[in-house]
């Protein structure tokens, strides 16, 4: 049987933000002030999300969503290992593969690459358009081009993931890692788009998600439940290499409050929480999410379509219609 429900959240990492009744606080980003009180299994998912198409013209709904599924049943295990304080710098490689998937496999990543798509292409018809290759313009619709939605496949944001594994596997190669253990009353916060990291260097009021300079600092941040976080950092790096795995307590109420202030930035539609009792913070960063931004700069060949990650409104991602 072809699967339906591909989560992009797993399942076996939300359930360890849930409270006792085996679910979690989902706050839409859309409207966060009403929260819907779900279990894992009925959130963080679109219907055939990873599904692909064969040779032979029909399409495998279940190969992508099995290969995810063999990194994800070692999560538990580790979040368990992390929480008794033991030592897992044997299972490093498979904390960076779930990380690194994490980063790649949301819609804040997979939007923004269609989008970068979309745009590209969009760019080339206006060359075609300005070189004269393409039919004369209707009477009254001269500004068409101005006006035109152009979707992709859904396909091509899937073979793009392979590029953002392979850079966030630079950024790790630029940090170290380190867990905090939340000895506050303030539970840390997730989110659908849980991989954080930002260039610390820069004033809160000026950071753009995911852009660092050449040789600049990094900060990054996971949640990995209530109760811990895994952090990283540039200046860590020659310890974790010689060491692994840092660990510490983490008792100062206005850090985790700072850490869950990025985790609401950098969510993309919905937050999840174990309870409630941070909708303001919620609430306050509902309105930007981590999207693309563009410029267009005229050039004698055409247009050069530079872009950035910024913090900005979703825009609506054109549906494509097999």
């Amino acid at each position: 049987m072809g699967k339906k429900r591909h989560h992009y959240i797993p399942k076996s990492y939300l359930k360890f933000f849930c409270d006792d009744a085996g679910r979690v606080f989902v706050y839409r980003k859309d409207d966060p002030c009403n929260a819907f009180h779900l279990s894992p299994d009925n959130t963080g998912f679109h219907k055939y999300y990873y599904s692909q198409p064969r040779p032979d013209g029909g399409t495998d709904h279940n190969a992508l969503e099995d290969c995810f599924s063999r990194i994800e049943e070692k999560w538990p295990g580790i979040v368990d290992r992390l929480h008794c304080r033991e030592n897992v710098n044997n299972s490093l490689e498979d904390i960076f593969q779930f990380m690194a998937l994490q980063r790649a496999r949301v819609p804040a990543s997979r939007d923004a690459t269609e989008r970068i798509e979309a745009e590209m292409t969009l760019a080339a018809v206006r060359r075609l358009d300005a070189a004269c290759k393409l039919p004369p313009k209707p009477e009254g619709f001269e500004n068409i081009l101005d006006h035109v939605e152009v979707s992709i496949n859904p396909h091509q944001s899937i073979h793009a993931m392979i590029s953002v594994v392979q850079g966030t596997g630079q950024v790790f190669d630029r940090i170290g890692l380190g867990v905090l253990h939340n000895k506050t009353e303030i539970p840390f916060l997730t989110s659908d788009n849980p991989v954080i990291w930002f260039d610390p260097s820069v004033k809160d009021s000026d950071l753009k998600p995911y852009v660092l300079r050449p040789d600049g600092p990094i900060a990054l941040l996971f949640p990995v439940s209530p109760s811990l976080v895994i952090y990283g950092d540039s200046p860590m790096r020659d310890q974790f290499v010689s060491e692994g795995l840092g660990v510490a307590d983490l008792s100062d109420t206005g850090l985790v409050e700072a850490i869950n202030r990025q985790v609401c930035r950098f969510g993309y539609q919905a937050i999840f929480s174990q309870k409630a009792g941070q909708e303001r913070l919620i609430q306050e960063h509902a309105v930007l999410s981590p999207t693309i931004s563009f410029d267009r700069i005229a050039t004698e060949k055409g247009e050069i379509i530079p872009f950035q990650m910024v913090f900005g409104k979703r825009e609506r991602t054109p549906k494509w219609i097999d």
